[in-house]
């Protein structure tokens, strides 16, 4: 590999998938010790719930909720080039394209109702599918 590759993979690629990375851990580290009740206040009732074990035998329960969210970006559709008696003329098209997708919210509570753990989409964030939602109260992931 030579200097100029190692150089860019060093101060470009590792730094991003860092900060990518940290945004998730931060996001979900700030939900845990928190009381139940600020994720029902911001997340509403949880589409599903279930009773889990914890490693000392506690007894936990797991709150689920799926999160839709949509928006749309104006993206290049194409160009094209013309000729006319005075040269080339380019043309560049544009189309606003809707997107969406569907994100995983996961709160493991203790019987003190605080969040003892906290995931977002199975502890993934990277693929960009909880973008849009708002994870905690009052904080927004850089770049986000």
């Amino acid at each position: 590999m030579d200097k100029l590759a190692k150089g860019f993979l060093l101060g470009v690629i590792i730094p991003s998938l860092l900060l990518l990375n940290g945004c998730s851990s931060i996001a979900q580290s700030r939900w845990e010790g928190r009381d139940a009740q600020e994720a029902l206040n911001l997340f509403g009732r949880p589409d599903s719930m279930k009773k889990e074990t914890g490693p000392n035998g506690e007894v936990l329960a797991v709150l689920t909720w799926y999160k839709s969210s949509s928006w749309t970006n104006t993206e290049a559709a194409g160009t094209s080039m013309n000729h006319t008696s005075n040269g080339m003329v380019y043309t560049e098209k544009y189309e606003t394209v809707s997107h969406s997708s569907d994100c995983k919210l996961e709160a493991t509570v203790n019987k003190a109702k605080k969040i003892v753990l906290f995931r977002i989409e199975d502890g993934r964030i990277l693929h960009g599918k909880c973008t849009n939602v708002s994870y905690v109260p009052g904080y927004i992931p850089p770049g986000f």
